[in-house]
Formats: C-alpha cells, sequence, structure tokens
C-alpha cells in the first residue's frame, strides 16, 4: 500500500470542493475523499477497530488511489458491462428498498435529490466494470494445484476442515430433444415429440429412439445417456421434471428454453460428496489467500508505472 504522509493528505474541512489528487488521467475530488474518509470511518467503527483521524484518511485515499487506476484501465479499454445485468443489479438495490421496478425506485430517489438515480447507477456501472477488471486481470495469477489442495487437507488446519458423511441425491439420466430454430417452430417440434412419447407409451427403446430421433448430437450417439446429474446441473424445467420421475421411467413431454424433451431415469442413488466438499472448501480458503496476494503484487504494478500526485 501506498503510504500518503499525513501533512500532505487533503484536509476534510477545507470548504472548497476542488481536485485534491490525480492519478494518470483520473483525478480525486474533494467531495469524493469526504464520502470515502466517513465511510471508511463507519466501516472500522462497526467493526470495532479504532484509528485515529490521520489514519482513517491515509486509508480512504490510498482506497481512491487504487480505486482511479482499475478506473483509467477500464476507461482505456472502453469497456462497458452488460446493460442486462446493470439493470438486475439495480433492481436487487430497488426490491431491498421496498420497490417493484425501476421506474417507481428512480422517481423516489429523484423526489429526494435531482439525479440521485443517475448517480446511483454510475456507482453500479462502474462497480460491475471493476469486478470484470478484477476476473480478466487478477483471476489468471491465481493457480491451485491438486498437490496444493491434499497438502492444505493433510494439513492441521486442514483437519479442521468438518469431515461429517455429505450425500447427495444422484439421477442417471437420458433424453430426447426436438430442438425449435429456424426450421422446425415450437408447434412442429411439439408434435413431433408427442409422436416419439406415443412410441415410448406402446414399448419402443427409449436408446433406439433417442439414437435416431433426439436432436442433441452429443447425447444422441450414447443412445441419449446424460450421465449421472446432481442439483444444480440443468435448466429447472428439466430438474423438476427429472426429479418428479420414477426409477426406470419416462417423462411426458416438456419444454426448456431448447426445445421440446422427454426424460428418461435410468437410476438414483445417494453419492457421498464428503472428500469432494472438504476439497471444495480447502480451495475456497486458498484461493481467498492467492487472491490477496495476486491483486496486491498486480496493484504494486499498477503503482509502479502510474503518474500520482497528492496536491497540498
Amino acid at each position: 500500500m501506498t503510504n500518503i504522509a499525513t501533512a500532505n493528505t487533503p484536509s476534510v474541512t477545507s470548504s472548497a470542493d476542488g481536485i485534491l489528487a490525480q492519478v494518470n488521467d483520473e483525478i480525486i475530488l474533494k467531495s469524493e475523499f469526504i464520502a470515502a474518509s466517513q465511510a471508511m470511518a463507519r466501516e472500522y467503527r462497526d467493526r470495532g477497530i479504532a484509528l485515529s483521524h490521520a489514519e482513517i484518511q491515509n486509508l480512504a485515499m490510498n482506497a481512491l488511489i487504487t480505486r482511479k487506476l482499475q478506473l483509467g484501465l477500464v476507461n482505456r479499454a472502453g469497456f462497458h458491462p452488460d446493460e442486462n445485468l446493470v439493470n438486475r443489479e439495480l433492481l436487487a438495490i430497488a426490491n431491498k428498498e421496498g420497490f417493484n421496478n425501476l421506474a417507481d425506485f428512480q422517481r423516489a430517489l429523484d423526489e429526494q435529490q435531482a439525479g440521485s438515480y443517475n448517480e446511483l447507477r454510475h456507482q453500479v456501472i462502474e462497480n460491475a466494470s471493476l469486478v470484470a477488471l478484477w476476473q480478466a486481470q487478477v483471476r489468471p495469477r491465481i493457480n491451485i494445484s491438486k498437490q496444493e489442495v491434499d497438502a492444505f487437507l493433510n494439513s492441521p488446519e486442514g483437519q479442521q476442515i468438518p469431515t461429517e458423511q455429505i450425500l447427495i441425491p444422484e439421477w442417471q439420466t437420458s433424453h430426447i430433444l426436438i430442438k425449435t430454430d429456424d426450421t422446425q417452430n415450437d408447434a412442429m417440434a411439439q408434435q413431433k415429440i408427442n409422436t416419439l412419447y406415443q412410441e415410448l407409451q406402446k414399448g419402443a427403446d427409449f436408446g433406439m429412439m433417442a439414437a435416431t430421433y433426439s436432436d442433441d448430437a452429443g447425447s444422441a450417439v450414447q443412445n441419449g445417456r446424460l450421465g449421472w446429474v446432481s442439483d444444480g446441473q440443468m435448466v429447472a424445467e428439466f430438474e423438476a421434471m427429472m426429479k418428479n420421475t420414477a426409477s426406470g421411467d419416462f417423462s411426458a413431454p416438456f419444454r426448456t428454453q431448447f426445445g421440446w424433451h422427454i426424460l428418461k431415469v435410468e437410476n438414483i442413488r445417494q453419492q457421498d460428496m464428503t472428500n469432494e466438499v472438504r476439497k471444495d472448501k480447502a480451495r475456497e480458503i486458498l484461493f481467498a489467500r492467492q487472491a490477496q496476494e495476486a491483486e496486491e503484487d498486480w496493484m504494486d504494478e499498477l503503482r509502479a508505472g502510474a503518474y500520482i500526485k497528492i496536491f497540498d
């Protein structure tokens, strides 16, 4: 972390707004510094950590410099987050505040203070951009090997991870897909799947029907087999039908975003995932440690090549 001398750290008590620092092509305003300092003070107070006024100001300025360095990269790259992602995040915020839609939320914010909604939207866009930047710049630096996971699990710290048995249900599943596309509309696909369903009801072999008629080329060559499937692996409609189909039976036709399906549940089992869950937990711990180190290294690189000036 770059240390900013207290004597040179701008005072939040000065009366006029203005530029307090320059970070490459980005600037830090007094208003930003005040807001960051106040937020930092609240955060540490809530955590029960006592810091001096100068320490709070130093942390706030460092945080702003880091943000400006990252936003400078975003701006130079011309990155813009997905509009749908931004709207979903805004809607989630609106829902927490008791609003069901963005129009009412915007109206309420702007009635309190003109421009508040656009300011919030800008903040959400910036945050989404920084998350994407982190994924692009820091995530590739993090590599956790199988050997590291095994070594951690064998360490005293790793052995503290709970070892209670964890069983999850799995379904051995096959399916037939008739997809909808430019050459086959929904009505045509539904008619075709209904015909196949009638043949299955008469005793036709599911695997042969899948191999012959399914539009899912990857599973069709395996007689429709998808292998063992657990919670969360399939789209919601498929998963719901799978869970409501008895072992050895096939479902009625149903629709998903991919088209019309019939699925068959070949078998159901309880899979012991205790070791996998422990490994996942170990990876999470190791990831958090490596992520902090990788981010610090990245920020050191950014700062080393940056123009940073704090104005008196």
